[in-house]
This record gives structure tokens, sequence and C-alpha cells, in this order.
């Protein structure tokens, strides 16, 4: 099993596109964190959360007179937030944009995913080589197995690459000082804001969002047993993980 995934780990990282992909990806992230760099270079912060408080207290009492796209809980946690800190220092930009790695990036980690995925048994047996690997001394479930175990490193892989890559930009960018601080989220069920560990709060937020990718993977990777085509298994995966937002 060991030599199995090892060959599959292989042979994705034999692909160029995957690192065409990581590239774009790469891209992205840098002028998405560079954007938010000089849009705030020369804001006001604590002008810029007075007005934000401001008009999230007017929606929230005409929201029924209102065509508001954010719900009632989203504008209620945005003012207990905004209330706890109107009066204290803004949290940096760092901080901010690494609690919300997910938010503005969970696109490009499913996009991957799913590529990945779709390929993994299309482009075998597009080119012939699943007949090699079948002809070995191995059962067919071994070697399901091993492209189901491949998938789950890449996608641990490919999480963890994007949350280090912000981190390390965002404190390049905006300083590492704010990464010392606490993560302040809003507890719907509570209705309480409630104060958690930068680190603690990241890899609980890692691991809430794993079961997602798994099952994205999962479904992309069935769809490429059925279909044997690359480019619509794509369309179906990401379809499906854009109906499901």
């Amino acid at each position: 099993m060991l030599n199995l995934i090892k060959n599959e780990l292989i042979k994705v990282f034999k692909r160029k596109n995957i690192y065409i992909l990581l590239f774009i990806g790469i891209i992205i992230i840098i002028g998405y964190n560079i954007f938010q760099r000089i849009i705030n270079s020369n804001v006001d912060i604590s002008k810029q959360y007075q007005r934000a408080y401001t008009n999230d207290k007017l929606y929230l009492e005409n929201y029924d007179q209102l065509n508001i796209k954010d719900t009632r809980e989203e504008i209620e946690e945005r003012l207990a937030l905004n209330s706890e800190n109107n009066n204290s220092q803004m949290p940096s930009d760092a901080r901010i944009l690494l609690m919300k790695v997910f938010n503005n990036f969970d696109i490009i980690i499913v996009f991957i995913l799913i590529y990945l995925a779709s390929t993994i048994i299309s482009e075998e047996l597009g080119s012939g080589t699943i007949k090699n690997v079948l002809s070995k001394p191995h059962t067919r479930t071994k070697i399901l197995f091993s492209k189901i175990i491949t998938n789950i490193l890449i996608v641990i892989g490919i999480v963890s690459l994007i949350v280090i890559f912000q981190y390390i930009l965002g404190g390049l960018l905006f300083g590492f000082d704010s990464y010392s601080l606490e993560a302040i989220r809003y507890n719907n069920y509570t209705k309480m804001i409630e104060r958690t560990n930068l680190v603690k709060y990241i890899i609980i937020l890692v691991l809430s969002k794993m079961p997602m990718y798994l099952l994205i993977t999962g479904i992309s990777l069935l769809f490429g047993l059925i279909t044997n085509n690359m480019a619509l298994n794509i369309l179906i995966s990401l379809g499906i993980y854009l109906i499901s937002k």
C-alpha cells in the first residue's frame, strides 16, 4: 500500500498543470494581499469602524423595510464586534486576513482539489497507463484506496500551504505583531463575543473545512470513475460546490 501511495504522489508531482495551478493561486493571493495593503495604507481605521457601526445600526433598525443581502444575524455579529472594539485599537490586517483565509481563497483550494481528483483516474484511463498498474500484483481495492489516501494527503498539503503562505505574506505586508493577539469571533448561539488563541482558532478552522474538502474530493474521484471525462468531471464537481455555498 505504501509503495502505491508513493507512486501516486510521484505521478501527481510530475504533472506540470499542478504547478501552473499553484502558481496562479499564489499570484491571486499575493495580488489580493497587496490590494488590501494599498487600500488600507491611508485609511483612518477608527473613522471607518465608526461609520460601519453607524450604518449597521441603521440597517438593523430598518431591516424589514430594506432589501439587504446580509442576514440579520450577520449584521448583529458586526454590531457586536464593532461595539466591543469601538474605543479600542483595531486588530491588524495581517490577523484579519489570516482568519479569513478560507473566505478569501476557498475557491482556489477547491478548484485544485477538484482538478487533481478528477484527473487522477481519468488521465490513466485515457493514456492507458492504468493497464500497467492493474497488471501488478495489487488488488483493485488497494489501488483505489491508494488513490483516495493520496488525495487526502494532497488536501492536507494544499490547505497547509495556503495557510502558511498567507501567514508569511500577511506578516511581511502588515507586520507579524498582530499574530500575538487573540482571534475575536461572535458566537451566534450564545450571542456572545469569544476570544480564542489565534493558532487554536486557525486549527479549528482548518479541521472544520476538511470534511467539505474531502467530500468534494470524493465526489470528483467518483465522477472520474463514472464518466472518464475530465472537463465534465470538473464542471460537475465545481457546480456542486458552488450550489452548496
